[in-house]
């Protein structure tokens, strides 16, 4: 099989300089897939290179030294026109040999592959199959990564051939003149840097180390496609036939040869680090993997139980061997047992068997942590000397420190009370010590553990190492841990409301139930109690049940009398949270109508405080006490009618309404600054002193005086009420962390035993105005619980990542709560 190459008659552009476009055109135009002329046209290839190196344009004109490559690459071309090579490799046999040779250099770097097969007993036929030449990158590389790289590209080409041959080849034998990359073929690929590990691998793949061989740079037909076009170049050509040492007999060949190994600069650096140990080792666990001082003294007790198992035991003589010498008349009587009787036995599960621990093991561990305990922290040499001890009079007795007082006298002490041996508290193995006294006596106090300790042990620190211990004990935490209070928040917008309408920010809440008599029949009543926050005013409603409905009706009545509220806080009873439901609904349907004045009228803010924490409830809550004393001491009939029991209501409402904002002293100048004064001008509801006439309400400055009135009470507002607002209460001076998400967390319950107290992990916080989290979202086995910060106890912090948080159960019902407290410490004047 052949084929015929006729390429292109440049004459066109031979006589002008051609440009980029018209040489990479005439390069290209060739087509030889075979690489049978790869020696001439390679320096097409390197012209390429060379004219896009220089960066001109297409259509520009090439420079003038890539003008002489180019007529000398057209003058080499034209020894192809008349080449004619033979394709028949293999004519009679279909056995033979397969050689790769390899070569590179600082321009390109090739391969050919030969065909080698026996024509009689003593000749060869050397044939080209095919060859391959690629020019080196723009990058510098190094030679022998060239040549590297030629030996891979040899390695792909004669598997390819090998692959799509149908004859047999008997032999593979790659040639190169490279010793440095015979050197790396034959060592192991792990050991050089990527870039060469990962070729030699490929390499490894499809070669064996043994069929390399080297070839000398002058008799390797591969250096022709690396260097300057051969000038007679035909089909005699060595190109085309192979070295001449092919064709004899492989005795001939060029002999192996064995190259000096010599850093290249391609292998891993590797570093050698030695390490010594400056102290003894010990035969003890790490304590830092205990958490408890029983596991690390059993643990440690089980290395000398070992060496002992360990150890050869002598051998006992033979007791009748023993009696035989003494006396040689002596002989055994041996009774003859009973033949047992065959029984088939089930097999038994496997079961672990631990050899017990005896108290010799024991002490020989306890003695063996000791010892290392004062080895690190007072040192191995000297540890008398130490300058934590500069202070004690401590002794070395048995390998282990102890303090010598002054009782050496006492009679019918153990030695070990009289001179306790020292440790250092801060040591791991102090602590857990410290932390097994501490669970051995029930989590007692301080000072029971501190005494029992000092039976046998002289700590250093030890008081202050017990509470550490006490404060990250799980149970302490769990069953003695009390919340952590943040300081109290500022005050809502709506507690300080001046100059505003009463009751524009109120809030709501329900007490009793009281019991009426309709007719010959007991009914209950309950007491809505609405306060204005600002001005610290009552109003007082009958709820005939705890519905919604009746919760609006209630509503409805109240701000018919005193106007409808902008802003109402309640706790979080479900009367409420329908009535804010229902309330929304009813504001989205006059939206709908486009009332928009009715809208406005009905657009209250419905804000709850979080469930479980009365105390931020403590405006209202205190004024409901104040009611419920008032009742109890008009109320006389247990079962009133419900007429009797409103009227009285309404009197309790006057009378808490008449009570004084701020305590003044004894002055008959003034009268005390009350919520009445807003609502009817006056303290109470007693006529005033004086007549007047007609002409007093017609007069031009009676709306001035009545304004001017307004504005007294409110100035009185601001000088007298407002200070007493001010303090703020602080649990302490240090203030607590506040809780994040992912804190473990005991949620306080008073009404349930402590070790029955639910436990969960924050999923989400509640920043109040001043950045303070005072509300949190946990999730319990039982669902996710809003809860307040003063009830929460940390068990655990937060050591990861925050979990995304969660949305509350109650978000999204209307209620909106950003961790405010109305109250006053459950104390409200």
């Amino acid at each position: 099989m052949g084929f015929r190459t006729h390429p292109r008659d440049p004459k066109d552009i031979e006589a002008r300089t051609p440009t980029k476009r018209e040489v990479t055109s005439a390069v290209m135009s060739t087509f030889d897939p075979m690489g049978l002329a790869s020696p001439v046209l390679i320096e097409g290839k390197a012209l390429i290179q060379s004219i896009w190196r220089s960066g001109i344009d297409w259509d520009d004109v090439i420079l003038e030294k890539d003008e002489v490559a180019w007529k000398r690459y057209m003058e080499n071309l034209r020894m192809l026109q008349g080449l004619r090579i033979a394709r028949c490799f293999s004519c009679c046999n279909t056995e033979g040999e397969l050689h790769t040779f390899t070569d590179a250099s600082e321009k390109a770097y090739a391969c050919a592959v030969y065909w080698r097969q026996k024509t009689d007993e003593s000749t060869y036929r050397v044939t080209l199959l095919a060859g391959k030449a690629r020019v080196t990158p723009l990058r510098p590389v190094s030679i022998p990564r060239l040549e590297l790289q030629a030996a891979l590209l040899g390695t792909r080409m004669a598997q390819a051939i090998a692959d799509e041959l149908d004859i047999t080849v008997d032999v593979r034998t790659y040639w190169t003149d490279s010793s440095t990359v015979l050197t790396w073929i034959k060592t192991d690929p792990r050991t050089f840097k990527p870039f060469v590990a990962h070729r030699l691998a490929e390499i490894e793949e499809s070669t064996k180390p043994q069929e390399w061989r080297w070839v000398p740079g002058s008799q390797n037909p591969a250096d022709d496609a690396t260097r300057e076009a051969p000038a007679d170049f035909d089909h005699t050509h060595r190109w085309f036939n192979g070295p001449e040492f092919l064709t004899w007999d492989e005795s001939r060949w060029p002999k192996p040869r064995t190259f000096k190994q010599e850093p290249s600069g391609e292998e891993k650096e590797a570093f050698l680090v030695a390490t010594a140990r400056t102290t003894d080792a010990r035969p003890t666990p790490d304590p830092h993997r205990f958490s408890s001082w029983v596991k690390l003294l059993r643990a440690t007790a089980r290395v000398p139980q070992f060496i002992e198992l360990c150890r050869p035991r002598k051998e006992s003589a033979c007791v009748s061997r023993q009696l035989k010498q003494q006396d040689p008349t002596w002989r055994t009587t041996r009774t003859k047992q009973p033949r047992s009787t065959w029984k088939i036995r089930t097999p038994e599960a496997p079961t672990e068997a631990w050899l017990p621990l005896d108290p010799p093991h024991l002490k020989k561990a306890e003695k063996i942590l000791l010892r290392s305990s004062q080895g690190e922290s007072f040192g191995e040499k000297n540890p008398e000397r130490h300058p934590k001890l500069r202070r004690l009079d401590v002794v070395m007795e048995d390998g282990l420190l102890r303090l010598r007082g002054r009782i050496d006298a006492a009679q019918y002490i153990d030695a070990g009370c009289k001179r306790p041996i020292v440790l250092e508290g801060k040591h791991v193995i102090a602590r857990l010590l410290i932390k097994h006294y501490h669970e051995a006596f029930q989590h007692g106090n301080h000072a029971t553990v501190m005494n029992e300790v000092r039976q046998r042990y002289w700590i250093l620190g030890l008081r202050s190492i017990i509470r550490a211990t006490a404060v990250r004990c799980q149970w302490c935490k769990v069953y003695r841990s009390t919340p952590r209070l943040p300081p109290t928040g500022d005050l809502p917008i709506e507690r300080l409301r001046y100059g505003e309408p009463p009751f524009t920010c109120a809030a709501v809440d329900y007490f009793g139930p009281m019991t009426v008599t309709v007719g010959r029949r007991h009914e209950k009543r309950w007491g809505v109690l609405f306060t204005c926050l600002t001005m610290r005013a009552v109003h007082m409603e009958l709820a005939a049940s705890l519905t919604t409905d009746s919760m609006l009706l209630a509503l409805r009545r109240m701000a018919a009398r005193r106007g409808m509220p902008k802003v109402i806080y309640s706790d979080n009873g479900t009367n409420f949270i329908g009535a804010n439901k229902e309330l929304k609904q009813a504001i989205e349907n006059a939206k709908e109508t486009d009332v928009v004045s009715q809208a406005a009228q009905m657009n209250i803010k419905w804000k709850f405080i979080p469930p479980g924490a009365p105390n931020m409830g403590g405006a209202w809550e205190r004024l409901v006490r104040s009611v419920k004393t008032a009742l109890a001491i008009t109320l006389k009939e247990r079962h009133p009618r419900e007429e009797v029991l409103h009227t009285l209501l309404l009197e309790a409402e006057h009378v808490v309404n008449s009570r004084p904002l701020v305590a003044r002293e004894e002055s008959w100048e003034s009268e005390a600054l009350t919520p009445n004064h807003f609502l009817i001008g006056r303290s109470c509801g007693a006529p005033r002193i004086g007549d007047y006439t007609e002409e007093d309400l017609t007069g031009k400055r009676t709306w001035r005086v009545a304004q001017r009135m307004a504005d007294h009470f409110w100035s009185r507002w601001v000088k007298e009420y407002l200070p007493t607002l001010l303090p703020r209460k602080i649990d302490g001076r240090a203030a607590g962390e506040d809780l994040q998400c992912g804190d473990t967390v005991l949620i306080v319950d008073s009404t349930l035993p402590r070790n029955t107290w639910p436990r969960g992990q924050v999923v989400h916080t509640y920043p109040g105005p001043d950045n303070r989290v005072r509300t949190v979202d946990v999730r319990t086995s039982g669902g996710l619980l809003k809860r307040p910060g003063s009830k929460m106890i940390l068990l655990v912090p937060a050591t990861s990542d925050e979990p995304t948080p969660i949305e509350s159960p109650r978000q999204g019902v209307g209620a909106t709560h950003e961790g405010e407290d109305v109250g006053d410490s459950g104390v409200a004047p």
